[in-house]
Formats: structure tokens, C-alpha cells, sequence
């Protein structure tokens, strides 16, 4: 019977498990390779990104190879089923770094158009895998403008910080007063996308704006 229950199902065997990062078929139970487990650009140095409205952001990766790849396939090729591999990772990570005493969870959202050509939130997706790890309560709390969207290569801060101005709405029955927040965005580089949401959260009243994301900018 165990040698049974081992079979691969007719599912499987058309569409077999493969390694998140490098796409190799791999076993049944296994989302990651060993050889990609190694080579992950793990956050070395476990100094927080500071941002000018939240108080820290934590984040488990440098966004490079091989994990951009990986999450680029997520973002844009419709991997959504990743998120709930990167989004442990995350919990994860801030668990080891910090006491989770928070009183939600909520995301940096995609506005309503970019959101329907995709079909998903790539923050939401992570944000959801998150509270259910922490066992925190996911509430969405805010509602973004469709813009012209931002380079991906980063861009000037300063550049980035006055497009997205008042980019962010809170949504009319978002309870957000006094709470401790946590706040999920996918990638941090200038920080500009996380200053602008906790600015937005904060003016209606919330405390205290901690991030997590699942990879950042390395410092140069």
C-alpha cells in the first residue's frame, strides 16, 4: 500500500514537479533542488531596510539570480502557485528576526487594471501565505490608481517617491486605527512603493508600519 500511495497520478506524470528556481523535474513532495537550495542569494548582512514611514523591512533574499528569474516568472508569467512557497520563506525569516506582534496583515496592491490583464496580486498572493503562517487576520486596506508603471530597474528615489504620491487610497472600511501593521510588498529597492502605502496607512491613523518583502537591493 505505501508503494502505492508513492505512484506518481496520471496528473503528475503529464505534469511533473519542478524545481521553482531552476525548473528541473524533481521529486514529487519537493517545490526546490538541492543544488538551487545552495545557491539562493541569501540576506547576509540582517541590518533591515529603513524607509522614511515604516519602521523596518525584513526581507530573506537579494533580488538576484537565481532567484530573479524565478520570480519574474511569478510576477509576470502567471507562476502565481509560487506564492505560497516564497510567502513561508518570508514568515519564516521574519520570525527569526523579529516578534510578530502584529494586529493584520495587508499589501502594497497592483491597481484594479494591471490586476485584471494578470489575474492576480503577486503582494496579495504572498500577503495571504503570510497571515496564514503567522496566524494573523488579512485585511485588505488600500486601493492604488492606475498609473504609468515605474521602471523595474530601480530609478531615482526621489524621482519614484513624487510619482507615486497620493498613488495610495484607504478604503473606506479598512478599521486600521491605532493597529500594528504588517504590510507585504514583492521586492524593496528604493523603498519609495513601501514609504508611500505606511504614509497613506499612517495618515488615517494606524501605528506602527513594519515590511516584509521576499527580496531587496543589495548595498553598495
Amino acid at each position: 500500500m505505501d508503494r502505492k500511495r508513492q505512484l506518481p497520478t496520471f496528473g503528475q506524470l503529464l505534469f511533473p514537479s519542478r524545481c521553482i528556481i531552476c525548473r528541473k523535474i524533481i521529486g514529487l513532495s519537493d517545490f526546490i533542488c538541492p543544488d538551487c537550495a545552495r545557491k539562493l542569494p541569501y540576506v547576509t548582512v540582517h541590518t533591515p531596510v529603513h524607509g522614511d514611514f515604516f519602521e523596518a523591512c525584513y526581507a530573506p533574499f537579494y533580488y538576484e539570480e537565481p532567484l530573479r528569474a524565478s520570480f519574474l516568472r511569478y510576477k509576470f508569467s502567471g507562476f502565481s502557485h509560487y506564492a505560497k512557497h516564497y510567502g513561508p520563506w518570508m514568515a519564516d525569516y521574519l520570525l527569526r528576526e523579529r516578534s510578530p506582534d502584529f494586529d493584520l496583515v495587508t499589501w502594497c496592491p497592483i491597481s484594479r487594471l494591471r490586476r485584471w490583464k494578470r489575474n492576480y496580486d503577486q503582494s496579495e498572493l504572498l500577503a495571504q501565505e503570510i497571515a496564514r503562517k503567522l496566524g494573523l487576520p488579512l485585511v485588505p486596506t488600500l486601493r492604488k490608481a492606475h498609473r504609468k508603471p515605474l521602471s523595474r530597474s530601480g530609478g531615482d528615489k526621489a524621482v519614484r517617491a513624487a510619482i507615486l504620491l497620493d498613488a495610495y487610497t484607504v478604503l473606506p472600511k479598512a478599521a486600521i486605527k491605532g493597529k500594528r501593521i504588517l504590510l507585504v510588498d514583492d521586492i524593496v529597492t528604493t523603498g519609495s512603493t513601501l514609504s508611500e502605502c505606511a504614509r497613506t496607512l499612517k495618515t488615517a491613523g494606524c501605528g506602527e508600519v513594519v515590511c516584509v518583502t521576499l527580496a531587496r537591493k543589495r548595498d553598495e
